[in-house]
């Protein structure tokens, strides 16, 4: 019985070190899932002259989880509020739903769009798409870097608190 216990303290504290292992992969995937969106808004502004409000439809439907509320938050405001601006919409959606690693670059964003000539729209994605990018890749590197000490700091704090219990 004794065994058992010991055994779930280690899982235990161990698995807390894996959520947070898993939490920065999910950062990432969730940067990775910005810039395909970003491509489906790209595409549909140059090839397409979709709308915002249909555009930022289209980008929910390519992302799931909190992106893809997110867009679709947008989206309906967008089209609800015939005169809403693409920024006044991305400001409201983020307060119903918190994205605060992609905040920053989500609004600047959203102040490129709808007011300027084609070009001045693509500068904008552009620009959010490389500090999508900078991002991405501040993210992997303290992802590859932390990653096995948060595992390893969890195990073996399951392990300090056996040896400390027996």
């Amino acid at each position: 019985m004794k065994l058992i216990g010991m055994l779930f303290i280690v899982v235990s504290a161990g698995s807390v070190g894996f959520r947070i292992a898993f939490l920065l992969k999910k950062r990432c995937s969730l940067v990775r899932q910005f810039l395909q969106a970003l491509q489906v808004l790209r595409n549909e502004i140059t090839f397409c002259a979709t709308p915002l409000p249909q555009a930022f439809a289209l980008m929910a439907v390519s992302s799931d989880g909190t992106l893809g509320r997110l867009f679709s938050d947008v989206a309906k405001d967008m089209d609800r509020r015939r005169w809403a601006t693409p920024q006044a919409a991305m400001e409201k959606a983020l307060e119903q739903t918190p994205e605060e690693l992609l905040a920053p670059i989500l609004i600047a964003l959203s102040k490129s769009l709808g007011k300027y000539d084609l070009d001045a729209q693509l500068m904008g994605i552009e620009a959010a798409r490389q500090d999508a990018e900078t991002l991405l890749q501040n993210l992997e590197r303290e992802r590859s870097l932390k990653s096995r000490t948060y595992e390893t700091l969890g195990i073996c704090a399951g392990l300090a608190a056996v040896i400390l219990l027996l």
